[in-house]
């Protein structure tokens, strides 16, 4: 009776520590199905953020790339229109800059806050720096080479999601 007794004991004691095991191995498996879910929710939410970033500055900056466009084409207006064309610029710029303010970052974006934050500062130092010099001489490099820092973060953020660098300079300058 003893043997008995002490084989269902034993017996016992391993289902028990199988059931651990396989509490552990469930809650392990959850938890990594989570992360992963949350990483797919912040890849999707970033990628729907990072297109809308372009959606929002044209809707403000047309009159600037129309400069930008004369200017590159050597086709800029002169006398009065040239600072007809160079104030309405102005405006768009500032207005591009205003929207960059503006533009809020969603939730599930939280852990990437800061670098957007950052790409944001240099677009916004971007578009002024061309509003600026639009009351000057209006070149643009100086600008163009700060809106490419904000490039570069916010590439980075793609990068780190598995997903494909893109450039919202190149959406905005159209």
């Amino acid at each position: 009776m003893k043997k008995i007794w002490a084989i269902g004991l034993s017996a016992a004691v391993l289902l028990t520590a199988c059931g651990e095991e396989e509490t552990t191995k469930a809650t392990e498996t959850t938890a990594e199905a989570e992360a992963s879910g949350e990483s797919k929710d912040v890849k999707q939410e970033l990628m729907k953020f990072y297109m809308s970033i372009p959606n929002s500055i044209n809707a403000v900056d047309a009159d600037l790339n129309a400069f930008e466009m004369a200017q590159a084409d050597d086709t800029l207006p002169e006398g009065e229109d040239l600072q007809t064309m160079k104030d309405a610029a102005i405006a768009s710029a500032e207005a591009a800059a205003d929207t960059v303010e503006n533009i809020e970052i969603p939730a599930a974006l939280e852990g990437q806050q800061e670098k957007i934050e950052e790409a944001f500062a240099a677009m916004r130092e971007s578009y002024e720096m061309k509003a600026e010099e639009l009351s000057k001489d209006a070149s643009f490099e100086a600008a163009n080479e700060k809106f490419g820092e904000a490039d570069a973060k916010l590439n980075e953020l793609l990068v780190e999601q598995d997903l494909a660098a893109s450039s919202i300079y190149n959406e905005v300058s159209q």
